[in-house]
């Protein structure tokens, strides 16, 4: 029994230090378009934009967790490894949609929903997702279905269904989520045009 004890013990500082040895993993967000001094917040042609809501994005379950997902081919996913989303990915892009639509409307009363102020939201807009991910090719691909409701009615005023195709230009996951980020900024003009439309047409 003794020389079993001392055998643990012996052990258990080598699992300990193996586990010290792993390096932190690397955490990458998207990130938002440029916003210049005429459309930054505070301008005075973002304070008479439209008040707009973003409901949180819809993503697919298996995009939901902390691991950068990669397709590899058209029925197989793999994982990063050492490199994770810096939250949640649902949260990541809604937060992007919503920045850029400040930027491209350009209006700083976009919000994303729910609301915690008692503005009367002139338009709402939902994304639902359904692939967001590095391919088999080496392109970021966006496939998605965007929507602008009336804030009202909740009549449909603009939206389609729509893909976006970038190249992953280097290697490695930097690469990957600056690629991933351009699709998503496609996808936000895609909105803001519509909700141009939709607002030309009242």
């Amino acid at each position: 029994m003794a020389k079993f004890t001392w055998g643990l013990l012996l052990v258990i500082p080598l699992v300990a230090g193996c586990a010290e040895t792993r390096p932190p993993p690397n955490l990458h967000v998207l990130s938002s378009l440029p916003r210049d001094a005429a459309s930054g917040p505070g301008s005075p042609a973002a304070a008479r934009g439209p008040v707009v809501g973003v409901e949180q994005a819809n993503i697919p379950e298996y995009l939901d967790r902390p691991e950068i997902v990669v397709r590899t081919s058209a029925n197989t996913l793999e994982l990063t490894q050492g490199d994770r989303w810096g939250q949640r990915l649902q949260g990541d892009v809604t937060r992007v949609v919503a920045d850029n639509l400040r930027g491209l409307l350009p209006s700083d009363n976009v919000f994303v929903l729910p609301l915690r102020r008692r503005e009367m939201v002139a338009m709402t807009v939902g994304v639902d997702i359904t692939s967001f991910e590095r391919d088999a090719s080496g392109n970021a691909v966006l496939n998605a279905y965007w929507t602008v409701l009336d804030g009202q009615t909740e009549a449909v005023r603009a939206g389609a269904r729509a893909r976006y195709v970038e190249p992953v230009e280097g290697e490695g996951a930097d690469a990957t989520v600056a690629a991933m980020t351009r699709t998503l900024a496609s996808l936000s003009r895609d909105i803001a045009a519509g909700i141009k439309r939709a607002g030309s047409r009242k």
